[in-house]
């Protein structure tokens, strides 16, 4: 448990909020949304509330942006869903018929061949869009700015190392705070650049993999056993963390017809697992903490120099399946991951789970924004305490 440990001079300070925007791919415009009911509750032009963001797959994407805009909430705001609200999938994947046919080739050839010679292709998908899109909505120069001016304390990118098998938190923010490492996770300061970002998308199969330094990396989803963890080493302690999956089971046992899980079925459970499964456990591992220490005497548990103390956060996550709302927008899949995409099952109502990471387009990413919108507005009492207004 010692993600939730923090020094006696860390206790005087003031509260510290670190925003967290798990990865979730497509699903991550529903953070957008809810980011929205924030900025309308503070006032016009404010600095960003987070001055701790940390970010991981397609959430990292937000975290920049967020992060890179820190000493104009509302500016920050505007472009990230104009991003959104105008992304095509051809702006994040190379979607041509000709880069498809290549593509699905050279996976035929690999497997008849057994992999020989460089028959192997890297990824699934050619992700070389996404890079421009980063680069033109992640500006580190300014996000660096925004530290040395005191708006931002902290921007964490977390990927995953193939070479040590651990999740790895790439930050760049104040001098004062102190690498980390713990079972198989680690903290290291990084001048970031585009390949942070790139890697910590790097879907595995489905994308490439990223190299930084002498090894490569996928995405950060893979190895984050303790999602909240990075953020609180990174000096937040009280957070908003905005889940993509809705809450509720997905099993009514009632209801349930068994259909034998198809690739595509099977593709997004394993999704659901890498984005989803971690992060729940890690809010249910701090909700005990926090209720073992309400039961203690006092607040805080002290043991040498260190002090164990409740962590307040908030969570937003959707209230309805976002599985559902991707129904209604396959439609929208370019003719060359149409066909991908029903090879592989994930057109039928199984592999829902799937396509709704990979939907890249404005019309799905706009519904998930309103949902977003929504859920936010919802809690806006619960947001407006945490945030302090």
């Amino acid at each position: 448990m010692g993600l939730h440990w923090f020094s006696k001079k860390k206790i005087e300070e003031q509260q510290t909020l670190g925003l967290i925007l798990p990865g979730g791919g497509a699903r991550t415009a529903y953070q957008a949304g809810v980011l929205k009911v924030v900025e309308e509750l503070m006032p016009p032009k404010s600095p960003s509330p987070f001055p701790v963001v940390t970010g991981t797959s397609a959430g990292s994407l937000n975290a920049g942006l967020v992060a890179s805009r820190s000493a104009d909430f509302s500016d920050g705001m505007e472009r990230l869903l104009g991003m959104w609200e105008n992304l095509q999938m051809d702006m994040v994947v190379r979607t041509d018929s000709k880069t498809a046919a290549k593509t699905g080739a050279r996976w035929l050839w690999s497997f008849a061949s057994g992999g020989a010679g460089n028959s192997q292709p890297d990824s699934l998908l050619d992700n070389t869009p996404l890079r421009s899109l980063l680069e033109n909505h992640v500006n580190l120069a300014r996000m660096r700015q925004c530290i040395h001016s005191g708006h931002l304390r902290a921007l964490g990118v977390t990927a995953s190392s193939y070479a040590r098998g651990a999740s790895v938190t790439y930050y760049e923010g104040h001098e004062d705070i102190t690498p980390w490492e713990r079972t198989r996770r680690f903290g290291t300061p990084a001048r970031l650049r585009g390949d942070h970002f790139m890697a910590s998308i790097g879907i595995p199969v489905v994308f490439p993999a990223i190299k930084i330094g002498n090894e490569y990396h996928g995405d950060g989803s893979m190895r984050e056993s303790a999602p909240l963890s990075p953020a609180l080493h990174l000096g937040a302690d009280k957070l908003l963390i905005i889940s993509v999956r809705n809450p509720q089971t997905e099993y009514d046992p009632s209801n349930y017809k068994p259909v034998y899980p198809n690739l595509g079925f099977v593709a997004g459970y394993m999704f659901d697992t890498l984005f989803m499964d971690r992060l729940d456990s890690d809010i249910e591992r701090l909700k005990r903490i926090n209720f073992a220490l309400s039961q203690a005497k006092g607040s805080t548990f002290k043991h040498n120099d260190t002090v164990l103390r409740p962590v307040e956060f908030l969570v937003i996550s959707p209230s309805v399946d976002i599985r559902e709302i991707v129904a209604k927008h396959i439609k929208h899949f370019p003719r060359s991951m149409r066909v991908l995409l029903r090879g592989a099952g994930a057109m039928a109502k199984e592999g829902r789970p799937l396509t709704s990471y990979l939907l890249f387009e404005s019309s799905f990413a706009r519904e998930l924004i309103e949902l977003g919108y929504k859920d936010g507005y919802a809690q806006r009492d619960k947001i407006q305490e945490l945030l302090e207004l």
